[in-house]
């Protein structure tokens, strides 16, 4: 009886070997990239959300100013696209024009001042009713990001009113 390996068993063990090892390593490679991914959409789902939060702040603030100031409620609210972080409390004044969004290192925040880059563009657009009922606002806020080589984006759309009067 033969009690070594015959070279064509070595060769069939090391395939099986090698097949097995990279499997593993291309399921290992793909799990991390779209826990990647699931990272970045999480992150620019925020990031829409509170591009519409920023103009509900924008008009509840006009409502709180009416009194003293005379504002209109969607004062500071006009028609375009529109850039602003959380940072933007009077209207907005920052026509689009593809700033990536940083993440400032000591709040943690997103915004356009000063801190690290990030992949995220945030557009802004707001438009009155083109139905001709007052009152009302359009606003969607969609986020924008490239990875590897593949573009992304999250759009949030919301309408508001002038619920005040």
């Amino acid at each position: 009886m033969n009690k070594g390996f015959t070279i064509i068993e070595a060769i069939v063990a090391v395939t099986v070997l090698t097949v097995g090892v990279l499997g593993s390593y291309v399921f290992i490679s793909s799990f991390f990239r779209y826990t990647d991914l699931s990272i970045d959409k999480l992150t620019a789902a925020y990031l829409s959300q509170e591009g519409v939060e920023i103009v509900k702040n924008i008009r509840d603030g006009n409502w709180i100013k009416r009194t003293t100031w005379n504002y209109a409620w969607n004062y500071g609210l006009g028609e375009g696209s529109w850039e602003a972080d959380y940072n933007t409390v009077s209207g907005l004044s920052e026509d689009y024009d593809g700033d990536y969004l940083n993440i400032e290192e000591a709040s943690g925040f997103y915004g356009y001042g000063s801190g690290v880059s990030t992949p995220f563009k945030r557009e802004i657009e707001i438009c009155t009713s083109t139905s001709g009922v007052d009152g009302v606002i359009y606003v969607s806020s969609t986020v924008s990001w490239e990875d590897r080589g593949k573009d992304y984006s999250i759009k949030t759309e919301e309408k508001l009113y002038n619920w005040y009067e």
